[in-house]
């Protein structure tokens, strides 16, 4: 069950490679938004940036693929430009590991709606330990770190879980993933 099929690494690297691509826009997106939310307000975009690990994930559902595919796509927007340089990756692989746990602690075996929006919240919490590791406490104030926090938190679940959900369950639909553990699930579950 753990072992890999090409065709599942192929698509991991895919999608990995698009969200990457997607990261590096939404990075530079990030910009004016911030100019008019503040840094604090524009947190609210934060679960695009942690979207690859629920969307592989979902459909690979095999140990590793969050993490793997956040890695992947952190360097992608690394290497295509990202103005917030090698902090890119770093972060990316905290958040790919905070994701990663939400799918572990079920073993594996639920990748429902929940689990997916657990994941975008754990890769909030990756993040925000990253953060505090690098700017340390004193970078900020209480209200600010309790702002920032709770809206990456929000933002993670929806825009990173469960958007990752709405997309997948589309390619469901359209029988692109037959071929894949949740289309395969979906196949057995309307036998």
């Amino acid at each position: 069950m753990n072992s890999w099929k090409m065709k599942e690494i192929i698509v991991m690297m895919m999608l990995a490679v698009a969200c990457g691509v997607l990261y590096l826009g939404w990075s530079t997106l990030w910009l004016p938004i911030s100019a008019i939310f503040g840094p604090v307000g524009s947190n609210w975009m934060f679960g695009i940036w942690v979207i690859a690990s629920p969307l592989v994930a979902y459909i690979i559902q095999k140990p590793g693929a969050a993490l793997i595919a956040e890695v992947v796509a952190a360097a992608v927007e690394l290497f295509t430009g990202s103005h917030f340089g090698l902090s890119a990756l770093l972060i990316g692989f905290a958040q790919g590991i905070g994701a990663e746990i939400a799918f572990a602690v079920f073993g594996y075996r639920k990748f429902n709606t929940f689990t997916l929006m657990l994941s975008g919240v754990f890769a909030a919490v990756g993040s925000m330990v990253y953060s505090l590791i690098v700017n340390g406490f004193a970078y900020y104030t209480t209200t600010t770190l309790l702002l920032t926090f709770s809206l990456q938190l929000v933002s993670g679940a929806l825009l990173g879980g469960l958007l990752a959900k709405i997309i997948v369950d589309a390619l469901i639909k359209a029988g692109t993933l037959n071929g894949y553990a949740i289309g395969r699930q979906r196949k057995q579950r309307a036998a």
